[in-house]
Parts: structure tokens; sequence; C-alpha cells
């Protein structure tokens, strides 16, 4: 070997004012040359604090400003990873407020179709807005069949992540537009049952898919009668579906999680 990296250059190099290429042919010259490397033990930076850097970053990435106040709320902080693990969030609650003010608009023009218009938007905009928070975390799907988590306990912070907009937005709605009466807030059961019925059809099909069927079978079911939503018998039974479709769910879901279907 017909030279050795010096003291001085050494200096430089952790220094970090070397220019690239300087760098590049030191890192080059050490792999080949035993004194050298010898001598990069005595000027190399001490590398834990870095890697205890890294291993905080890794394990406790930056989150939402919303999430940061969950955890001030002693929220886990595995349940914080899963609901900050993509740009689900944004996008679920920008469609939430998007399509609460949808409704409102579509409610305010619908003159004599009013509270049908009303009932038929606004149990809708909260299965888009649960269903856009599984459309966008779609792309980590294998990654989170291949880990050791509980997959209802996944689905329910993504969709309590996406209700937490939608319902207040469109619970707004009620209180705006008048002439509603009873029917105010008479889409509150029913849009829990729809939710429900579109996870149970993720677990099928992709998440737009299923909320297109969801959106056309609630679509059937408000032309047939949505005067009698109101009905204390009506909410009665919305409130049976829901339940028998939430357990449904968690027994549908737990079949699949050995099979690695969604």
């Amino acid at each position: 070997m017909s030279w050795h990296v010096t003291a001085p250059l050494w200096e430089a190099y952790t220094a970090g004012s070397l220019n690239t290429s300087a760098q590049a042919s030191i890192e080059v010259h050490v792999t080949s040359c035993a004194t050298c490397r010898v001598a990069a033990r005595t000027y190399a930076a001490d590398v834990h604090p870095l890697w205890d850097s890294i291993h905080h970053t890794v394990s406790q990435p930056r989150l939402p400003a919303l999430l940061r106040v969950l955890r001030r709320w002693k929220v886990p902080e595995r349940d914080l990873a899963v609901l900050g693990a993509s740009d689900s969030l944004a996008l679920s609650w920008a469609v939430a407020v998007g399509g609460a003010l949808t409704a409102v608009i579509a409610t305010a023009v619908a003159g004599a179709r009013q509270e049908f218009t009303f009932l038929l938007l606004v149990p809708l905009v909260q299965v888009v807005a649960v269903m856009a928070a599984f459309a966008a975390t779609d792309v980590l799907h294998e990654l989170v069949t291949a880990t050791p988590v509980n997959k209802v306990r996944v689905a329910l912070l993504r969709a309590a992540a996406a209700l937490s907009i939608a319902v207040p937005s469109t619970a707004a709605i009620g209180l705006l537009v008048p002439n509603l009466d009873g029917l105010a807030f008479a889409w509150a059961l029913p849009a829990l049952g729809l939710v429900l019925a579109a996870l149970v059809l993720h677990t099928w099909c992709a998440p737009w898919t299923a909320a297109g069927i969801t959106a056309a079978g609630w679509t059937a079911l408000v032309a047939a009668g949505h005067s009698h939503l109101g009905e204390a018998g009506v909410q009665a039974g919305a409130a049976c579906v829901a339940v028998a479709l939430a357990a449904f769910y968690v027994v549908r879901t737990r079949t699949l999680q050995w099979g690695g279907v969604r």
C-alpha cells in the first residue's frame, strides 16, 4: 500500500469537511488497508448516540398533531403507530368534511325531496369516510397480514379515526338544515349499520367496491320507505342489524387472519 490516511485527513473526514470525492477515496482505501482500518477505530466518532436516535425515531415516529394530543391522553403507542402509518387520516377526514358539505348543499336545494336527500346522503358520508381510511392503507395490507396484530383492533382504530370527524361534521347538518323535525338525527343508527355492512363486505372485496355496494343497497332502502326511518321500530331494527353485523365481522375477521385475507 503506497499511502495511508493521515491524522489530519481522519480529522477532516470525521468532521465532515472533505468533499464527496475525498470521502469516497478514503472509504474505498480503508476497505483494502488493514493499517488504516485500525486507525479508523481511533478517529471514528461514537456511533451509539446515532443508533439510539435512529431507534427512537423508528420506535416513536413523529405523529400528526391530533395523534400527539391522543398520546397525551394515554392512548397506547402501538395504536397511534397504526393510525399514523399512512395518509389515511388526512384523506378520510377530507372526505368526511367534503361529504358533509355536499350533503348540506344537496339537502338545501332539494326542495320537496329534502328529507329523502338528507337521509340518503348523510349516512353514506360515514361509509365513504371509513372506506377512504381503508383504501389509503391498502398498500400496507401485505405488511399488516404478516404481523401478529389483531385485525379487528386495527379495523376499529381506522374506523374510529374516520368517524371522529365524519360524525360531528354530519351531525351539524341536522342543526343547520331547517324543517327536518324528528329526522334530524334519525340517520345515526342506520349509518352505524351501513359502516359495519361496508366493513363486512370489505373482507371480500376492495374498499371502494364495498362502499359502492353499500350505497346501492341504502339507496334502494331509502327510496322504498324513507318516511318511516324515524319510527321507533325502524330504529330498533337498525340497532339489531348493527349488533348482528358487528358480531359477524368479528367472527369473519378472526377466521380470515390465518388465511392472509383482508
